[in-house]
Order: C-alpha cells, then structure tokens, then sequence
C-alpha cells in the first residue's frame, strides 16, 4: 500500500510540473466548394488563428500575433447524397505553443456520411492523414457533426441554424507515446443568407495533449465561418 501510494504521489507531482497553457484567440475562417462535373466538386478551406494578448512561450514573450495558417484544398467524389469520398493536402504553419513556426505538410484521404437525426442532420467524417515528413506519424481523423434549423423543418434563406462539432486526432505510430493528439469541440449558431452562403460563429476549443510530460495546451478560439459555393454564383448569374 505505502509503494502504491508513493508512486501515486509522484505521478500527481509529476503532472504538477507539466507546462499547461491556455491562450485565447480568434479564428476567422473560409470555405468554399466549387464544381468540376456532376460528380466531381473541389474544395478550399482557410483559415488563420490571431493571438490577441501577448504570451510567455518557451521562455520568450511573444506580442499578439497571427499563430497558424491553415489552407486545405481537396478533390471530392459525390457518390451519392448521403456518401462522397475525398482526397487533398493541408498546409500548416503554426506557433501558438512554440517560440518558432513550424510548417507542415500533409496528404490525406476520408470517406463522410450523413443521416437525418433528431430532425437535423448527422455528419461522420473519417479521413487517414500521412506527414510529408517521415519520422512524423501518420494520424486517423475521426469528426462527428450535427446541424439542425431552428425555424421549421428545412433551412431556408435568413434562417439560423444550430451547428456542433467534435475533432478526434489519433496517432498511429507503432509505439505511441501519444494516442489521442488533439480533441477540437465547436459549438455555435448559423445564419443562411439569400445570395453569399452561410455564416457560423461560436467558441471553439483546440486541445493538444503530451503525455510524455503530462501536459495540455488549449486554444479558446471564436470562429466566424463562412460557408460559400459555386451554386450561389450560378444563381447569381440566371437573376
């Protein structure tokens, strides 16, 4: 019993000494979906994570500043309107827990499903995540959504929306020292307008893990998300 309880006091002593930091922070947000063939549409999402407050990072204090870049293009293959699979590449370059930027490269590849539920809609997004760099392993991407119309049935325009999300990062090293990387939750409220797409907005937290050191840093973010695509334009252009 005492070794239990020694081992058990130097765990909790050891997680004390993990540096945690929390930073707040604003992430303004794009994404716009265009089409190639009746089947075949693209994709670009974009997004930059501003710092608003100065920050102690790594010993050094930063001023408020412009923390990630973030821009993802992709292919998508509709095969039908509950299914499409995907391909495409994200390009990170971030600092919001280090002193240096560091850029990433990434390939990867999902499958989405979607339902009717709770008279909304269910999103389920898996997608495998290979790094450009070798000794970076490749990551499973597991994101579950839900959107709902506050306004009758069927979201129309200058309607709001109810809009939820939760972001798995899981590593897939053959030894991990980190199973679960990061966990995104958003929840938030959207709006439909009547020619530019739809605008979300709400909190959104970011939570990397280390369990080398026990440690969590967490992003307290507001997102304003617009949504747009090539059908506002086409109708734009039959008006």
């Amino acid at each position: 019993m005492r070794l239990k309880f020694i081992i058990w006091i130097l765990l909790v002593y050891r997680f004390s000494l993990a540096q945690n930091q929390t930073l707040p922070g604003i992430i303004p947000s794009l994404f716009y979906k265009g089409r190639i063939t009746n089947r075949l549409d693209y994709n670009i999402f974009a997004s930059t994570t501003f710092i608003p407050i100065k920050s102690t990072i790594e010993g050094k204090e930063l001023s408020p500043r412009n923390s990630e870049v973030y821009l993802q293009p992709g292919l998508i293959y509709k095969y039908s309107k509950e299914l499409n699979f995907a391909i495409g590449y994200t390009f990170i370059n971030a600092s919001s827990f280090s002193s240096i930027a560091e850029t990433r490269h990434q390939v990867w590849q999902q499958v989405i499903f979607e339902h009717k539920f709770l008279k909304g809609y269910m999103h389920h997004r898996l997608r495998l995540i290979e790094n450009a760099v070798k000794d970076i392993a490749p990551q499973f991407n597991y994101q579950i959504a839900f959107e709902k119309p506050l306004q009758g049935r069927q979201l129309d325009a200058k309607e709001i929306y109810f809009t939820c999300f939760n972001e798995s990062f899981i590593n897939l090293s053959k030894h991990p020292t980190n199973i679960l990387l990061s966990n995104w939750l958003f929840v938030g409220i959207g709006y439909k307008t009547s020619s530019i797409g739809n605008f979300e907005f709400g909190p959104l937290i970011q939570a990397y893990f280390n369990n080398e050191d026990k440690s969590q840093n967490t992003l307290l973010l507001f997102q304003l998300l617009w949504l747009t695509d090539y059908k506002l334009h086409d109708r734009q252009k039959s008006n």
